[in-house]
């Protein structure tokens, strides 16, 4: 397969993972909206009731649930060419490591963007009731319209799509190098960048995605990603330990390759 096969492969397969965690996320968030108790807000008590009723717990559940299921069919489909090439390796290998530590994965790595999330969508609903208040709308007049917009297909539509963009990458990148370390051969991993106008570059970006494109090392080595003149390291691209200005809206991928040795034979670790 080309770069450019395997590259429009990675587009189409990203969007089917887009549309899985967007209808996740979005039942969630409206879940966590229809919680708010309307009846009860007051001026003094808006912003506490309306945090109160988005929990975090219920955003690291809605996380779990996409990266498991984006991870696991990325990480099938990634298994399944592993093994075209190892016949020992078996795709149940990478499901049973990447069940057992997705959960604390998440914790450790992607719990501060998961807040950051929730601040936001937080102060998106704050907003909605301080802006009622300027054109002197009483709380109750603005939770009967806030009501009536939560449940609108659009009202968490632009933070709900990047959201879904960036961690459906995270979550199938971070799959395929869970498969790399169960399938017991020495991989390196290639960055494989979108290539297109929306893709990272200067001057729009201080990050540099194009660049990158390519780019091989060691699956357990990370990537630097140049930044103004440094670097900033990434396991993989989407990486959630990067910053915002890295990961949001990323559609990079990256490929694996076994290594081999000078008779072209596989190396075992």
């Amino acid at each position: 397969m080309t770069e450019k096969q395997y590259r429009n492969q990675w587009i189409r397969r990203h969007s089917q993972y887009e549309k899985i965690a967007y209808k996740k996320l979005l039942t969630s968030l409206r879940e966590m909206s229809n919680n708010i108790p309307f009846d009860y807000l007051t001026n003094d008590n808006y912003n506490t009731l309306i945090r109160s009723s988005f929990k975090e717990e219920q955003f690291i559940s809605t996380y779990y649930s996409i990266y498991k299921e984006v991870g696991i069919i990325h990480g099938k489909r990634v298994g399944r060419q592993i093994n075209k090439q190892i016949k020992e390796f078996t795709v149940n290998s990478f499901l049973g490591v990447f069940e057992n530590d997705l959960l604390a994965w998440l914790y450790r790595n992607s719990l501060t963007n998961i807040r950051s999330v929730q601040d936001n969508l937080v102060a998106h609903l704050q907003e909605f009731i301080s802006n009622g208040v300027k054109e002197n709308l009483t709380v109750r007049e603005i939770s009967k319209d806030l009501q009536k917009a939560i449940n609108k297909k659009d009202f968490y539509r632009w933070q709900s799509l990047r959201i879904v963009r960036t961690e459906t990458t995270a979550a199938a990148n971070y799959a395929s190098t869970v498969a790399a370390d169960s399938s017991g051969v020495l991989m390196d991993k290639v960055w494989i960048s979108a290539d297109d106008n929306r893709t990272r570059r200067p001057p729009k970006s201080g990050f540099n995605h194009l660049v990158m494109n390519g780019v091989k090392v060691g699956v357990d080595e990370k990537f630097k990603v140049p930044f103004k003149g440094g670097v900033q390291l990434l396991d993989f691209p989407g990486d959630p330990k990067g910053s915002a200005g890295n990961i949001i809206n990323c559609r990079c991928n990256s490929a694996l390759i076994p290594r081999r040795d000078e008779n072209g034979r596989l190396v075992f670790t």
